[in-house]
């Protein structure tokens, strides 16, 4: 009998669910569009202008108040990659730089000017920008000129603006003749190539910052300012003069690396001065109150510098006032460190900046701290730090007088620019005679600067543009 086979009943396969489309939620009210125009404007104050214009496009509500916010304006930023010509035929700018779009978004704000940034425009532009930026309350301003080698002179308007609070010059120059009262609050100027005339800070009864830097050979520039605070000098390939004639509220003189070894230095009558340096060890001559140390001869590959040191009566040979002191030393010059730290006698911290080609073959002046005795600041000296550490005998002579004289030194810290291993510590600990310290608080603290830096954490100001 013949049997039919049962076929397997087919599975079929579960089909996939197709998944149903979820409604977005019902949008909610626009919260930031329901702020105060005030409270908007001063968040697009705090955006970069290209981003403030931008929200114009989000909404009606939003169109306009860019326009009215407070203004930062800064030409280089529409293309920092391209420099504006300084040949004299080229006259006409290429149509790839958007100097159309600064105007465009200048003349379009018509609310107050926060900060105005010009970089490189012909003296009418210039012109046209200041005088709206002065009729509109500018606060900040930095103006870089000397376009087509034609320096720009500021506009008289300018000087008498009341609102101005700091002010950048670069390649301009001031009016020959100048008012009585100059910028009547402004707080903060830095000038770089700029000539200072001489009746310029004791009418600016404001300013409490300063800062020149100059690459070019000049006059003695003379400082006389009963408002001023902090200075701020640089100069590196001029033979000029810095006199420090009247400061009684100046508090904070910071000089470039190598500024002394071009400029000389007098400090006439600074009652207030609390921190100075950098004082390089090949200083020209330094003049603090009525002591003066300057260099007869010039050094040679054989003998280093001779240096005399002149004390006249006067209101004060030394500046007891002073308590942070900067110095970059050079084994070769050494022997002018003692009769410079003896200046400051209640000197409380010290640092130190270690020239990077120093070495044990050029060091000549061995065993001169042995000859000091005990210097008036080891009574108020605490910290000393020393950059660019590399532990030879200069470093290890002048560590180990600190060490042995300091009676209140509770901290010297020793960045080096070497790997440090723990036999390295241990050697200079026992070359220095730290178990014979004159503290027992004191602290020897070793760092690994990987990084180099050139400037001490107070001295970064002298960074320019």
């Amino acid at each position: 009998m013949y049997f039919r086979k049962k076929r397997k009943k087919e599975t079929k396969p579960t089909p996939t669910p197709v998944p149903v489309p979820v409604p977005p939620p019902p949008a909610g009210p626009d919260l930031i569009s329901q702020l105060p125009d005030s409270i908007l404007h001063s968040i697009l104050s705090l955006l970069p202008i290209k981003d403030a214009v931008r929200t114009s496009a989000l909404s009606s509500r939003w169109r306009h108040l860019w326009k009215a916010a407070p203004l930062r304006l800064d030409s280089s930023s529409f293309d920092p990659n391209v420099q504006p010509p300084l040949n004299l035929f080229h006259v006409i700018r290429p149509p790839y730089w958007s100097w159309e779009a600064i105007f465009r978004v200048f003349h379009s704000h018509h609310g107050p000017i926060q900060s105005l940034s010009l970089t490189l425009f012909t003296p009418s532009e210039m012109d046209r920008f200041v005088e709206s930026a002065v009729q509109r309350g500018i606060r900040q301003l930095n103006l870089v000129a000397s376009y087509y080698e034609c320096t720009y002179e500021l506009p008289a308007f300018l000087l008498l603006c009341n609102s101005l609070h700091q002010l950048s010059l670069r390649g301009c120059a001031f009016p020959q003749a100048l008012p009585l009262s100059i910028f009547p609050n402004l707080t903060e100027l830095r000038l770089n190539s700029v000539p200072l005339p001489n009746d310029l800070l004791p009418n600016c009864a404001s300013l409490q910052t300063l800062l020149l830097a100059t690459s070019s050979e000049g006059p003695p520039v003379s400082i006389s300012s009963p408002s001023l605070c902090k200075l701020v000098f640089d100069v590196d390939s001029s033979r000029t003069e810095l006199i420090i004639e009247y400061a009684p509220n100046l508090e904070s003189l910071m000089l470039g690396e190598e500024t002394t070894c071009f400029c000389k230095l007098k400090v006439l009558d600074a009652p207030k001065l609390q921190l100075l340096g950098f004082i390089h060890a090949n200083f020209r001559a330094v003049q603090l109150g009525g002591t003066l140390i300057e260099q007869l001869e010039e050094p040679t590959l054989i003998l280093p510098p001779i240096f005399k040191v002149n004390a006249t009566p006067c209101r004060t040979n030394t500046l007891f006032s002073v308590k942070t002191l900067a110095i970059e030393m050079e084994c070769y010059f050494e022997k002018a460190i003692p009769d410079l730290l003896r200046c400051f006698p209640c000197l409380e911290n010290l640092d130190i900046l270690k020239y990077e080609g120093n070495g044990d073959e050029h060091y000549l002046d061995k065993g001169i701290w042995e000859e000091q005795g005990s210097l008036s600041l080891l009574d108020h000296l605490k910290t000393v730090t020393v950059k660019r550490f590399c532990g030879d005998q200069c470093d290890v002579e002048l560590l180990r007088y600190l060490v042995v004289h300091g009676k209140v030194l509770h901290n010297i810290t020793l960045l080096c620019s070497r790997h440090i291993s723990k036999k390295f510590v241990e050697t200079k600990k026992r070359q220095i005679c730290f178990e014979k310290r004159a503290s027992s608080d004191l602290a020897l603290v070793f760092f690994r600067d990987a990084k180099r830096n050139v400037h001490f954490s107070l001295w970064n100001d002298l960074i320019y543009y």
